[in-house]
């Protein structure tokens, strides 16, 4: 299989979330969680815990180095509150060849691409928050598994309110979409 550079991986997600989506990729939550779970399968990206959930300083460099290259263009977009913008993420057309890209991440790229459509940047830092959490707990029936990722979001994330059944309902969103194996009681 050819390797392909992480820059390259990001650029590909950007352009087919752009392709999908007169929206784009909304903002940089959105990019960071959606090469989150693209990389539970098939990247070597690394993740941290952050202020918004599961980080990676590597993304975050990309962004820069294809805003500097005119690979992708970020504008501010107004936002229903006053004086409150989002990014919108576009890839500028023509600004690379993905004639070589390997059909099977492109594959995995479509499913990220259509698992975050229409999931707000909120919705999608519950979700990759919940599994974050979830690949820590160390009891092996996944007991408790909603309380315990609840009690770690609450302490570190007071302020974003998530409820326990938020977090039940994510944890069921991961199963039905393969992202977390079914909660053994």
């Amino acid at each position: 299989m050819t390797t392909v550079s992480n820059n390259s991986i990001v650029l590909r997600l950007i352009q087919k979330a752009t392709e999908n989506s007169d929206k784009g990729v909304m903002g940089k939550k959105a990019l960071q969680k959606s090469i989150y779970f693209l990389s539970l399968s098939c990247s070597s990206f690394y993740f941290r815990w952050a202020d918004y959930g599961p980080f990676s300083g590597e993304v975050q460099q990309i962004v820069q180095d294809l805003v500097s290259n005119k690979n992708i263009l970020i504008r501010d977009v107004e936002t229903k509150q006053p004086h409150m913008f989002i990014k919108k993420m576009t890839y500028v057309d023509g600004s690379s060849d993905f004639e070589d890209f390997p059909h099977v991440l492109d594959v995995a790229l479509d499913g990220i691409v259509k698992f975050t459509a229409g999931k707000s940047p909120r919705e999608l830092e519950l979700l990759a928050s919940v599994h974050f959490w979830t690949q820590r707990h160390h009891n092996s029936s996944n007991e408790h598994l909603a309380e315990y990722c609840h009690e770690k979001l609450t302490d570190l994330k007071p302020d974003a309110g998530f409820k326990i059944s938020d977090v039940e309902q994510a944890i069921e969103k991961l199963v039905d979409n393969e992202f977390l194996e079914p909660v053994k009681q």
